[in-house]
């Protein structure tokens, strides 16, 4: 093989060989911004169950308030009608409670509806983790598979430069 020959494929094995490396430090920098993506979601997630179960709270805290409002409603209207020792007031006030109880029941539900969701987005972005870390393993893989093929394809190549480089040794 001539020498311009043997120059020409061994700059381009060189090329090849660069680009795989590029190749591989774009894949793990690709993985990296990926795993930070996912990190932020979380984050963001997690926000988002705190909102949720102040919310919460502050939704609780209401219907506990209105309670208690009617329930003084309804006593000073029954107190005033001179109705305040008799059943109607007690029926009243235990159909307040039952208002109350089932609004806070509903409240509890869509609270646990919200936990469900967090954890789930939660393991997602977990996931997401992790595909990035394979994501990139399998592209620094394949980028090496290229350079292996490479080398085989242009092993003729290297042999003749391993003897014209020992000729001139002689």
């Amino acid at each position: 093989m001539n020498p311009l020959t043997i120059g020409m494929d061994v700059v381009g094995l060189g090329l090849q060989a660069f680009g795989t490396f590029g190749a591989i430090n774009a894949a793990k920098q690709k993985a990296e911004i990926s795993k930070n993506i996912a990190g932020d979601e979380m984050q963001i997630n997690e926000q988002k169950m705190q909102q949720v179960a102040f919310e919460g709270r502050r939704m609780q805290m209401e219907i506990f308030r209105n309670a208690q409002r009617l329930r003084a409603q309804a006593t000073a209207a029954a107190t005033n009608q001179g109705a305040s020792l008799g059943s109607g007031l007690q029926g009243g006030l235990a159909q307040i409670d039952d208002q109350s109880n089932t609004s806070s029941a509903g409240l509890q539900g869509n609270l646990q509806f919200s936990n469900t969701i967090y954890g789930l987005n939660s393991a997602i972005s977990q996931q997401k983790i992790k595909m990035a870390d394979v994501e990139a393993q399998g592209a620094e893989s394949a980028a090496w598979a290229s350079l292996g093929g490479a080398f085989v394809k242009n092993a003729g190549t290297v042999g003749d430069l391993g003897k014209n480089a020992m000729s001139l040794f002689k």
